[in-house]
């Protein structure tokens, strides 16, 4: 489903990403972990094709960026990106427009619906009871509502790849519960999910796969439970840690 070769990102003749080679196949949920500045989104930026690599290649479900239409291969791409989302949204936007948005891969109302989108739209409505007032301004949510509209929006096309870029930053844990509770209704049969973050303790049990990242260069990809050690989150952190696991999640201690 999604084939990366030898993908290396250089800026200002700096490496941000180094020879990352990946494969995510259909029903893998993988996690992303590395602490701020290792790359991660700018690796998930090129795979949604936010950025170009500067060397390597990119397949996403059996096609190669380049020789397929962008904006085609982006519509099998469901994204909450919510840091860079919220810079570019139209601050009059309510929480039906920035839902219905992602019916049309944009980041705001440009066209009008079909009649099939706009039954699709309110059917979702319909089933998140959460939503009040669809009405509403996006800009007067709370912080954890803004982030379930935007999974919702991610959502509404039903994507066959799901990516999740730091879903729980400025969440607090009851906020971040709610959240992971919402996104477990919807998790669907033959979606590959993406989770970037940099904390253990905000990956659910059920990603098992990880690629640990450090440097913009891989420090181990594989299984969960193969990857996931004190050595390996040592070297990805640039501190040494104590790894704890506990009912499948996973916690870390600095060791001073």
């Amino acid at each position: 489903m999604i084939e990366l070769k030898q993908i290396s990102f250089v800026r200002n003749e700096r490496y941000i990403l180094e020879n990352i080679s990946l494969s995510i196949h259909k029903n893998q949920n993988w996690v992303i972990l590395g602490k701020n500045g290792s790359g991660k989104t700018t690796l998930i930026n090129i795979l949604f094709g936010y950025l170009w690599p500067t060397y390597g290649s990119v397949r996403i479900a059996g096609e190669t960026y380049g020789e397929y239409p962008l904006s085609e291969l982006q519509k099998k791409i469901g994204i909450l990106q919510s840091s860079y989302q919220e810079e570019r949204l139209q601050r009059s936007l309510t929480v039906k427009d920035i839902i219905a948005s992602g019916l049309l891969n944009s980041i705001g109302i440009y066209s009008e619906l079909s009649p099939e989108e706009s039954e699709k739209l309110e059917l979702l409505l319909a089933n998140n009871s959460w939503i009040k007032n669809p009405n509403q301004l996006y800009s007067l949510l709370s912080s954890g509502e803004k982030k379930k509209v935007l999974l919702l929006r991610a959502l509404i096309a039903n994507p066959e790849i799901l990516i999740l870029d730091e879903p729980c930053s400025s969440l607090d844990l009851a906020a971040r519960e709610d959240f992971f509770s919402l996104f477990e209704k919807y998790k669907a049969d033959g979606r590959c999910i993406i989770l970037i973050t940099h904390r253990t303790d905000e990956i659910p049990d059920y990603f098992d796969y990880a690629l640990l990242l450090r440097e913009g260069k891989i420090i181990a990809s594989g299984l969960k439970e193969e990857v996931f050690n004190s050595k390996n989150l040592s070297l990805t952190y640039g501190v040494n840690v104590e790894l704890i696991e506990k009912n499948g999640q996973y916690y870390t201690n600095v060791i001073r």
